[in-house]
C-alpha cells in the first residue's frame, strides 16, 4: 500500500540525483568499510575470542581417550564435540540422551536432574568441559541439570589434570577412593593402677 508508493517515488527522485552524489554515497560506505577493517580482523583472530573452539577441541583431543566419558558445563559447550567432531569422537557424553540432528535441537538433549546423577554416580571419573566460572563457583547455572552438574562434580568429585583455553577449561574430575573400612581396632587397655 502505502509504503510501496513512498519507495517508489524515493526510487524515481533517485535517479534524478546527479552522479556525484551516488559517488560520494559509494566512497562514505568505502570509508566506512575501511575505517572497521581492523576490528574485523580483530574479531576473526581465534586467539582473541574466548571460545577458541579450536583450542579446546585440541586440548580435549590430548586428553580425552575414545570411551571416557565427558560432560559440558553448561551444555552449549558442547559445540566444541559438534564444531570439531574428530577431537572427542568415541568419547561417551555423559548428560546427552539424543543428539541434536535426533532432537530438532542445536546441542541435542540432555538427561534430567535424576538420570544424570545416576550416571554419574556409576562413574569414578569424568572429563569435563566447562565454562571457567563456572567450575570455580563464580558463575552459578540457572537451570536445575546444569546445577545438578556443578553439585555432583564439587561434592563428589575431585579435580586432577586440567588444560585451560581462554575461558574454558577440560580438566578430569576423579571420585576420591572412599575410605576402606578399617580392620577393628584393638580394644582398649586398662589403665595401670
Amino acid at each position: 500500500g502505502a509504503g510501496a508508493g513512498r519507495l517508489g517515488r524515493w526510487a524515481g527522485r533517485a535517479a534524478w540525483w546527479p552522479p556525484s552524489v551516488a559517488l560520494a554515497g559509494v566512497l562514505a560506505v568505502g570509508v566506512s568499510v575501511l575505517h572497521q577493517f581492523p576490528l574485523l580482523q580483530q574479531d576473526r583472530d581465534p586467539g582473541r575470542r574466548p571460545d577458541d573452539l579450536a583450542a579446546i577441541s585440541r586440548a580435549a583431543a590430548r586428553a580425552v581417550r575414545p570411551g571416557e566419558p565427558v560432560l559440558f558445563v553448561p551444555a552449549p559447550l558442547r559445540n566444541v564435540a559438534l564444531t570439531y567432531p574428530g577431537a572427542l569422537r568415541g568419547a561417551r557424553d555423559v548428560a546427552l540422551v539424543a543428539r541434536a540432528a535426533e532432537s530438532g535441537t542445536l546441542y541435542g538433549r540432555e538427561a534430567g536432574v535424576a538420570e544424570l546423577r545416576r550416571r554419574l554416580a556409576r562413574l569414578d571419573r569424568v572429563w569435563v568441559v566447562g565454562d571457567r566460572r563456572v567450575l570455580a563457583g563464580r558463575w552459578a547455572p540457572r537451570a536445575p541439570v546444569e546445577r545438578a552438574k556443578v553439585a555432583v562434580l564439587w561434592q563428589e568429585f575431585a579435580g586432577r589434570e586440567e588444560a585451560v583455553r581462554g575461558g574454558v577449561t577440560v580438566r578430569l574430575y576423579v571420585r576420591p577412593v572412599s575410605a576402606r573400612p578399617r580392620p577393628p581396632s584393638a580394644p582398649p587397655r586398662p589403665e595401670r593402677w
